[in-house]
């Protein structure tokens, strides 16, 4: 396991099993398509090793798969959990695999979204430069996933400052937009997921703006579609298992 994990399965389940008591809810946060969608859900059970909730808004459930995330001012840190199963039709979502993220959680001050279709961008360093896959992209910033950029001579870490030239549809174009490197994380042995903050211009920043609202309103209705898909009878059925 990854060493920003720290795995306390008994510690963290003691903490859902005290809130269940007090008739407390846990904010669940889980990313789709770069939107991070929130709900506060209710604790139905808690057993040896997984814990189940009750989830009503029917986006968070369409979002709900793989890892998701749970919030309480009693966690010392941050709960990564594994979707064990989920029940559409009943709103019934449980958890295992409960480990404590040893990051800090910050909200973002803008919305991020992922770009429909495949994005890249030239990252200028230093008189190099690499293209990388755009991951997510906001107002103020734009996460990335580069590969082997060492080799390349890329050799950039948090605070270095770069330039950026990328095309977003319709017909948004950047040139030259004035970055700097605020995380660099590996991923893998070749790739490295680079997280960085942007300085636009007034004309910029609106071009970004209008950008990311459309794209926003995109992913809600992707969300909506799929809750859609998913709570059919075929679908339900099969989901998990």
């Amino acid at each position: 396991m990854s060493p920003n994990y720290l795995p306390a399965v008994d510690d963290i389940l003691s903490v859902i099993r005290y809130l269940s008591q007090q008739n407390a809810t846990v904010e669940l946060t889980k990313s789709f398509r770069g939107l991070v969608v929130h709900e506060d859900v209710s604790i139905l059970e808690v057993n040896l090793d997984d814990a189940a909730f009750r989830v009503s808004n029917t986006e968070t459930c369409a979002a709900l798969e793989g890892d998701v995330y749970l919030h309480s001012r009693l966690f010392p840190k941050p709960v990564m959990a594994q979707i064990k199963s989920l029940n559409l039709n009943k709103g019934r979502l449980v958890l295992s695999g409960f480990a404590y993220i040893d990051i800090e959680w910050k909200m973002r001050q803008h919305e991020r979204v992922q770009p429909k279709h495949p994005t890249y961008v030239t990252l200028h360093w230093k008189g190099k430069a690499v293209r990388p896959f755009v991951r997510n992209i906001s107002v103020d910033g734009m996460g990335v996933l580069a590969y082997k950029i060492l080799e390349k001579g890329m050799r950039i870490q948090p605070g270095s400052n770069v330039l950026l030239d990328f095309e977003l549809p319709p017909d948004h174009q950047y040139t030259a937009l004035k970055g700097t490197v605020i995380h660099i994380r590996a991923m893998g042995c070749y790739s490295s997921a680079i997280g960085m903050r942007f300085f636009p211009k007034a004309k910029e920043a609106c071009s970004l703006d209008q950008y990311v609202a459309l794209r926003q309103q995109e992913i809600l209705e992707e969300l909506n579609q799929v809750y859609w898909e998913l709570s059919s009878p075929r679908r339900v059925e099969s989901l998990f298992f």
